[in-house]
């Protein structure tokens, strides 16, 4: 028996985004995009975390890309340069996934000391 294509009746609509980012969102966003930029350059374009090179181009590449962290809380809305605090996109996930308060553990070596302790 041949198979043939299924045929639509009517075609595939584009999909939009589930939750929109509101225009005062959008705003805030583009602040801490501003903020973590200037942050990384700063730093030197290292992350705080690893001390490993980064750069602030290529957001698809988690190993290098750097990310900001807010070191207060974000639902304080406290988006200033001191709250940011500068990490690659894979160590800023192993932060958030460890909940690690940045603060108190300014970077991996210090961690891994306390919790060895």
């Amino acid at each position: 028996m041949k198979r043939t294509a299924l045929k639509r009746k009517t075609p595939l609509k584009a999909h939009k985004r589930l939750n929109p980012v509101s225009p005062k969102q959008a705003a805030i966003n583009e602040l801490w995009r501003e903020i973590t930029d200037e942050r990384a350059s700063e730093e030197n374009f290292t992350c705080q975390w690893c001390h490993g090179p980064g750069q602030r181009t290529d957001p698809q590449n988690i190993f290098t890309y750097l990310d900001g962290h807010h070191k207060t809380k974000r639902r304080y809305n406290i988006h200033t340069k001191e709250n940011c605090y500068i990490a690659h996109r894979l160590c800023h996930g192993f932060i958030e996934e460890y909940g690690i308060d940045v603060r108190v553990y300014p970077d991996k070596r210090a961690w891994k000391e306390a919790s060895n302790d």
